[in-house]
C-alpha cells in the first residue's frame, strides 16, 4: 500500500497484469512490484488458500473450487480497477493465460484512465517442474499438478506477442459482446460491467 498521504495522479497509475504458467514466478514477481510500485497486489491463490485452507490438494480441480475462483477473481478484479480508479498502482497476478482476458482487462483500465502492462514470465518444461515439485516440498498444501496437468495448460495458454506487450492496441470485442466489460463479466461471473 501506498506511504500515507502519497497518492498518485491516475494518469501515472498502472495495473500490472501478470501473465505466466503455473511455477514462472507470478507471485514472486507480484511482490516485487508491490513494493517497488506501492501496489496493492491481489493473489486469487492466496484467498483460495485461505477460504478453503481444510481442502485436500488436489480438490482445487474440482468444478465447484473453478466457479468459486472465477468469482473471487470478478471481486479482486473489481476492487482492483476501483482501487486504481482513486490513484493507487495494483498488481493482478491472475496468470492471465488468455489474450481475449488480458484484453478485456486492458481496455476496462483504459475506459477508467488508468495504465495497464502486461508481464509475461515465461518458463520452459523442466524448470516448470523443478519449481513446482520445490514448492510442493517446501511448502506442504499447495494445489498439487501432475505432469499431465501442465502439458495440458501448456497447449491452453496463449502467449503474449510482443505487440500486446509493448501495450499495442486493444483488439475489437468478440462477437456477441457490446464491449469488452460486457465479456469480462461474462468470464468473471462477479464482476459487474464497470
Amino acid at each position: 500500500m501506498r506511504a500515507a498521504g502519497v497518492v498518485a495522479s491516475v494518469a501515472q497509475v498502472t495495473i500490472y497484469l501478470i501473465v505466466g504458467l503455473p511455477g514462472a514466478g507470478k507471485t514472486t514477481r507480484a511482490k516485487e512490484l508491490e513494493i517497488s510500485e506501492s501496489a496493492l497486489r491481489l493473489t486469487p491463490d492466496d484467498w483460495l488458500m485461505a477460504v478453503f485452507h481444510r481442502d485436500h490438494s488436489t480438490q482445487w480441480r474440482s468444478r465447484e473450487r473453478v466457479e468459486q475462483r472465477d468469482r473471487i477473481e470478478g471481486k479482486l478484479v473489481e476492487v482492483g480497477m476501483r482501487v486504481a480508479g482513486s490513484g493507487v498502482n495494483v498488481v493482478l497476478d491472475f496468470g492471465f493465460w488468455g489474450k481475449d482476458e488480458r484484453s478485456a482487462l486492458r481496455s476496462i483500465a483504459d475506459s477508467l484512465g488508468v495504465r495497464a502492462e502486461v508481464i509475461y514470465l515465461p518458463i520452459d518444461d523442466e524448470e516448470q517442474r523443478r519449481r513446482i515439485t520445490a514448492r510442493s516440498t517446501t511448502a506442504p498444501g499447495q494445489f498439487q499438478m501432475s505432469d499431465d496437468d501442465l502439458k495440458q495448460w501448456r497447449l491452453q495458454f496463449e502467449v503474449p506477442d510482443s505487440a500486446e506487450l509493448r501495450g499495442a492496441q486493444i483488439p475489437t470485442v468478440p462477437r456477441g459482446y457490446a464491449t469488452w466489460s460486457h465479456w469480462a463479466s461474462e468470464r468473471w461471473p462477479s464482476l459487474p460491467i464497470l
